[in-house]
């Protein structure tokens, strides 16, 4: 594979960081690159095949499953109405907010 002499700086700083264990931005602001930057040269080195996925640094983020609280049947109302201007409107309310909905609805 031929790289041009950026290219080639920025894949031995993406080692660098995977090799020290260190963040790209913080291997970027190090080299006085802004981490961008340098996020941009890993995906275009990954586009060579000059990267791959094993060799890109993770990034300080963890994938989190953020899953909404399931409420059983009996604690939601299903409502179907249909509002003066003739949209029709189906929601799921929670059982304590039936009457601030309803009320809300009347008006």
């Amino acid at each position: 594979m031929n790289l041009s002499k950026k290219q080639s700086y920025y894949l031995r700083l993406v080692e660098e960081a995977k090799s020290q264990q260190l963040p790209i931005r913080q291997v970027a602001k190090n080299h006085g690159i802004r981490p961008g930057t340098l996020y941009g040269a890993m995906n275009r080195l990954r586009g060579l095949g000059a990267l791959s996925d094993e060799q890109a640094v993770k990034s300080g983020f963890a994938k989190v499953d953020v899953a909404s609280p399931r409420q059983t049947p009996d604690e939601t109302i299903e409502l179907k109405t249909q509002l003066a201007n003739g949209q029709p409107v189906w929601m799921a309310v929670p059982v304590q907010h039936i009457q601030t909905v309803l009320q809300s609805l009347s008006i």
